[in-house]
């Protein structure tokens, strides 16, 4: 099954809402209001950073607004909530965009807030794996089929000279503590996998990194939301922008300030290893979150050789809708 066929199932499966789990209470409980919007995101790793830090610092609140986040595990499922009004914005990647305006689904993105590779490679400490193409014939986990860890995998496998699809076993090994249970039991061998995951993982001394591109351009993480829906509430999407626009800005300004209202994510480090790697994500959050027609072309240029899309692709103009952020 191909990915935009996985896509489409996903897209028809009345039970997504199953797998949309409401941080601190049910998602029910929010938007319809003007003041919540209810954000779609992975909670489990800190690339969805600036919506983290819009909520956790209070920005968002002392701007009149209340961010209700909906902790999600699958791109399409999180898609489809959208469609469906039981959230209001994701926090995704651009191909989530571009599948959906494929569908024909009045989807945009509006804004980038992180324009880097978030996820890398971890693989056993075995002298057999000291490079990507020894994991030839091998079992290689990444969160689910048809995601940007996915996409990451088949960029380090196309790169290292292997076929992704003939060469590598790829299973769905899901996030967070699903993610390392994997890989410490010896079910895969290597696994994609992103802060602070990598970092636990690393600090048990079974693991090593077998691959990354942390300097990779690519729009990782975007606001993605239906357009009617952001035809009535344009208001608060735009303060929704805002906030994270803020709240990034003065963690930059104040690692040791952004690592405190991290800590309220729950993440089970130290503070100096959650400062370390907040520091870290902070550098893949754009000044501007403006769409840029170089990075968004890369990006889509890596869908297409990996298989996710195929040409044509949107344009920048087709994909974003800039006119909703702060002003530059």
């Amino acid at each position: 099954m191909t990915t935009f066929s996985r896509f489409r199932h996903a897209i028809a499966l009345a039970g997504a809402a199953a797998v949309l789990t409401a941080c601190g209470g049910g998602s029910s409980a929010a938007g319809g209001d003007g003041k919540t919007i209810r954000v779609e995101l992975f909670c489990s790793g800190l690339a969805p950073i600036a919506a983290e830090l819009a909520l956790n610092s209070g920005v968002a609140a002392k701007r009149g607004i209340t961010i209700k986040p909906i902790c999600v595990t699958s791109g399409s499922a999180a898609t489809n909530a959208l469609i469906g009004g039981s959230a209001d914005v994701f926090m995704g990647d651009i191909g989530h965009v571009v599948l959906a305006q494929k569908r024909g689904v009045k989807m945009k993105a509006y804004g980038v807030v992180n324009d880097r590779f978030s996820y890398l490679m971890v693989a056993r400490t075995d002298p057999d794996l000291a490079t990507v193409k020894d994991l030839k014939g091998k079992k290689v986990a990444v969160t689910a089929p048809g995601t940007l860890s996915d996409t990451e995998l088949q960029k380090a496998a196309l790169d290292a000279g292997l076929d992704p699809k003939k060469d590598l076993t790829v299973v769905s090994g899901g996030a967070g503590a699903t993610m390392q249970a994997e890989l410490t039991s010896g079910q895969v061998v290597a696994g994609m996998t992103s802060q602070p995951d990598t970092l636990q993982l690393l600090r048990t001394g079974k693991f090593r990194v077998l691959w990354q591109q942390p300097d990779y351009r690519y729009v990782d993480i975007v606001t993605m939301a239906d357009q009617d829906w952001v035809g009535e509430h344009q208001d608060l999407l735009k303060t929704f922008l805002a906030a994270m626009s803020e709240a990034s800005r003065q963690a930059k300004a104040n690692p040791d300030q952004a690592t405190t209202w991290m800590k309220k994510q729950g993440y089970q480090i130290g503070d100096a290893d959650l400062k370390t790697i907040v520091t870290e994500a902070l550098k893949s959050v754009p000044d501007s979150f403006h769409a840029d027609d170089a990075v968004v072309n890369s990006s889509t240029d890596l869908l297409v050789r990996t298989g996710f899309l195929t040409k044509p692709v949107p344009s920048t103009q087709d994909i974003f809708d800039d006119s909703l952020l702060p002003a530059k």
